[in-house]
């Protein structure tokens, strides 16, 4: 599947055979999706343990399968009049924005909300910020010599969430999404805030999104300590919780754009500006995720499966989430070949086989070059041309669907050369 992510089934299969185990795999209820990442998992721990600091990115994303009528088991999405499940991701990303793997993932099926539901009712049913404090818990404590913090956005905002990371002995970095009351009802957060003094500016690359072009923001920073009071009417906090406020505003946004406004909440040390600065660059790793999603939806076409129960395409989830993080772990490399880190020839050899260093090499008849020479960025701007990357001076890097469209061609040209040195292959070849 990771061969070929954005097959079909059937396509992806080499055979009647294949495809009739892999169907029988996929709707064996003995079967357990999280059981099927395990192995991931366990990896992505280990590679935790190397760093000192980890985020633990989450996010909730919709599976939309809604055209699907036959599939059983699906429930409410979006306004409700769609249909599909409700996944929440945690990835492990490095504070330089590096993909380490998945920590955990999940997938419920939306419950229908009763008409006239009462605040107690609501408690005592399974929502979406169940999710985020679950995730907290089957992640659970760092590796020995790592610090974990949960990067959560607004959804996250709950005294529960916070309450799940002090118990499990990690971080948190959560986007504000109310204005509560603080030091004992005497204060809002934002009007408590927005007197803090200004750090200094810091200017952040935006992403493109659906909502938002990509650009680059010019914004003020303040920081202070906040006591946040307990929610009202919930016997569950009583107590008042102390956090770090990190308050990041634009004063001069284009006409045509809505401006940044972010309250970040951390249980992390912030009392300088450079505290400061790192919080919002941690937060900023968030957006890995929109990428991830994207890697599942489009690059792997998960929503487009035809399978009939919500529990199959659970644990077809379970296997695309793997093949969409080896995709950004590919995208990564590419950028940073493409960035010019590095031109040592001697890092490329240590990276991939030879064998594709020389493919590679020599593949374009019209230019080809000494493999020995080939550098990261000259391999991975060959697969990028591949892909369709032109390479003018205003294209930019390549993204990861251009990288990957290149890669999957030379994939087959790595099995073709590799089937060509074979012994076997090189007999027969002999005899002709």
């Amino acid at each position: 599947m990771t061969a070929s992510p954005q097959h079909s089934l059937p396509k992806a299969c080499d055979d009647w055979a294949d495809l009739k185990a892999a169907y029988r795999f996929l709707s064996n209820p003995r079967v357990n999706a999280e059981a099927i990442q395990t192995p991931h998992r366990r990896h992505t721990r280990a590679r935790c343990a190397e760093h000192p600091v980890v985020l633990c990115v989450e996010d909730i994303s919709e599976l939309d399968f809604t055209t699907r009528r036959k599939t059983r088991g699906l429930g409410p999405i979006g306004d409700g009049r769609g249909r599909g499940l409700l996944q929440h991701s945690t990835l492990a990303v490095t504070p330089q924005g590096n993909v380490l793997g998945l920590l955990h993932q999940q997938w419920i099926t939306r419950a229908e909300v009763p008409e006239a539901e009462t605040r107690e009712q609501r408690r005592a049913r399974f929502t979406k910020t169940d999710l985020w404090s679950e995730a907290v818990a089957a992640v659970g404590s760092a590796p020995s010599g790592c610090r974990l913090v949960h990067v959560a956005d607004r959804e996250a905002d709950c005294f529960q969430v916070m309450q799940a990371c002090d118990d499990h002995g990690v971080g948190f970095l959560i986007r504000a999404q109310h204005n509560r009351s603080i030091h004992g009802g005497t204060d809002k957060l934002w009007s408590f805030m927005i007197r803090q003094r200004i750090l200094g500016p810091r200017v952040l690359k935006l992403p493109r999104t659906e909502k938002r072009t990509a650009r680059t923001a010019r914004l003020n920073i303040r920081c202070g300590q906040v006591l946040l009071d307990p929610p009202a009417r919930d016997d569950r906090f009583t107590q008042p919780r102390r956090v770090s406020a990190v308050y990041l505003t634009e004063e001069r946004s284009p006409k045509d754009a809505e401006a940044v406004e972010w309250m970040l909440l951390t249980s992390e040390p912030t009392t300088t500006a450079e505290e400061a600065f790192h919080r919002v660059d941690e937060y900023s790793r968030r957006w890995v995720i929109e990428e991830f999603h994207k890697v599942e939806k489009t690059g792997c076409r998960l929503e487009a499966s035809q399978l009939d129960e919500a529990a199959d395409l659970q644990r077809l989830a379970a296997i695309v989430a793997v093949a969409a993080v080896r995709l950004l772990m590919l995208r990564e490399k590419a950028q940073t070949a493409m960035a010019g880190e590095t031109q040592d020839p001697a890092v490329l050899q240590r990276s991939v086989p030879w064998l594709w260093i020389v493919v590679v090499a020599l593949a374009d008849k019209k230019d080809p070059v000494d493999p020995a020479t080939l550098t990261p960025r000259a391999f991975w701007l060959r697969i990028a041309r591949q892909g369709g990357y032109i390479g003018r001076r205003s294209d930019g890097r390549p993204g990861w669907s251009t990288a990957w469209k290149g890669w999957y061609d030379f994939m087959f040209m790595f099995r073709g050369a590799e089937l060509m040195i074979h012994p076997y292959a090189q007999r027969i070849v002999g005899k002709d």
